[in-house]
């Protein structure tokens, strides 16, 4: 299970450091063989871009967090099976959502806080 901090959905810019990276992480397309599981956090429309994105197994043991990126995205690259999507913002604010990750898939989520 490996987490990745860069956000779903960049630009495609290269990043302000120079490394010829695209800002904010490769946009993917196709799963290949990992089960992935991503998406973006709004509020009122608006991204949020103070946060987590935790993920929960099963049993609802803490397997990975990354910090929402500017655009209020997250990515996991997670095993199959079924998870549950904990995203913690300001204020207190706790959502969760159940997804089910499948090799050779994209599970992308909106959630709305």
């Amino acid at each position: 299970m490996v987490a990745s901090s860069q956000p779903a959905g960049a630009s495609g810019q290269a990043s302000a450091g120079g490394c010829g990276a695209p800002a904010g992480g490769a946009v993917l397309t196709n799963a290949g063989n990992q089960a992935i599981v991503q998406g973006k956090v709004t509020s009122a429309g608006a991204p949020v871009q103070v946060g987590y994105a935790r993920l929960l197994n099963s049993g609802g043991d803490f397997v990975a967090e990354v910090p929402l990126g500017a655009d209020g995205g997250f990515r996991f690259f997670a095993a199959p099976g079924d998870w549950t999507l904990r995203v913690l913002a300001p204020g207190g604010i706790r959502t969760d959502r159940t997804v089910t990750a499948a090799t050779g898939e994209i599970r992308e989520l909106e959630v709305s806080v």
